[in-house]
């Protein structure tokens, strides 16, 4: 009886997950049309006299932390677009991560930054391959090669896979979806980097929002930081308008991490360990410490092309409810 009331449970929590997501991919897709609209207003006139591509599809960045849902909320809005004939491409930063050798070469340059041994942190992409991806996207004239990465390769380590794998879209296309959980961070400038290195090694033990940062140096931090400014520069003015899962506590992270690892040890998969687990995210806490506030006081660098409000923002709970929305900026 109480192995049949367990399989109810799971069935109920089965629709009520699928029921949320259906909700969220509804009010993200309607944000996503109403930009569309906007942005297909705008093709063909000229803006500080330089004639916009008619063609160009809209650019859409979804930022979201680990765990929170971003790959299943980007298939729903593909299908969701899709159906209503809407050409639809959806890729990750994490199709443009650097090679195998390219990150075993930034690893070996930079030896006394555990930040930059693995990939994850800014600084691990290949920023010019996703500049020539959405460029390319963008122009919306011919087929466009569409990067993939494989974290299994490697034994773990992961590599770019070949690009006969690559997907391969064909024009024309009308909205790209672009996700990552660092996607959208902004680099600090020194006045801001100055207090952020404050709290972190604040006399007492620094301040709790900071404290999976002072395991590492002020120079690895800064590394960090400073590998931001290309992302800034080439490639978030490529995106029309946001979507922004927003938690209020990056421990959540871990969490989340950490259901995720349970439920493949109950399955009889490969699992990490709780040591092994808290070693992998605690490398990605400190890009969180650095740059939530700043995206929470600031938001998100955009094309500048569309009217406010360019981002739509979801508050997830500890438990990924959207406990709210809003259009901050």
């Amino acid at each position: 009886m109480t192995i049949v009331l367990s399989s109810l449970e799971r069935v109920r929590r089965s629709k009520v997950i699928e029921q949320a997501v259906a909700n969220r991919v509804q009010r993200t897709g309607d944000f996503i049309l109403r930009k569309l609209a906007q942005k297909q207003s705008l093709l063909s006139t000229t803006s500080n006299g330089k004639v916009l591509n008619s063609a160009a599809p809209l650019v859409v960045g979804i930022n979201g932390a680990q765990g929170s849902g971003k790959t299943t909320l980007v298939r729903g809005l593909v299908e969701f677009l899709r159906a209503r004939n809407i050409a639809t491409v959806g890729f990750s930063l994490d199709d443009i991560y650097l090679t195998h050798r390219e990150q075993q070469e930034l690893a070996e340059a930079h030896r006394d930054n555990p930040l930059l041994q693995f990939r994850g942190q800014a600084g691990t992409h290949d920023i010019e391959l996703g500049h020539k991806t959405l460029t390319a996207l963008l122009r919306n004239d011919s087929a466009v090669d569409i990067p993939a990465y494989d974290k299994s390769l490697n034994g773990g380590y992961g590599d770019r896979v070949p690009l006969p794998e690559w997907q391969t879209t064909t024009p024309s296309v009308d909205v790209v979806l672009f996700e990552g959980w660092s996607l959208g961070f902004r680099a600090l400038d020194d006045r801001e980097f100055a207090h952020f290195i404050d709290q972190v090694r604040k006399p007492g033990g620094g301040s709790v929002l900071c404290k999976h940062s002072r395991k590492y140096s002020n120079e690895n931090l800064r590394d960090i930081n400073e590998n931001l400014v290309k992302y800034e520069g080439m490639l978030y003015p490529l995106i029309d308008a946001w979507i922004y899962m927003r938690v209020a506590d990056a421990d959540v992270v871990y969490r989340w991490r950490k259901e995720q690892e349970d439920e493949l040890a109950a399955t009889g998969r490969p699992s990490l360990s709780d040591k092994q687990l808290e070693d992998f995210v605690t490398r990605f806490l400190p890009a969180y410490e650095m740059a939530l506030g700043k995206l929470d006081k600031c938001g998100f660098i955009s094309s500048g092309l569309l009217p406010a409000p360019d981002t739509l923002r979801m508050h997830l709970d500890l438990e990924r409810n959207v406990v709210a929305w809003d259009h901050k900026f």
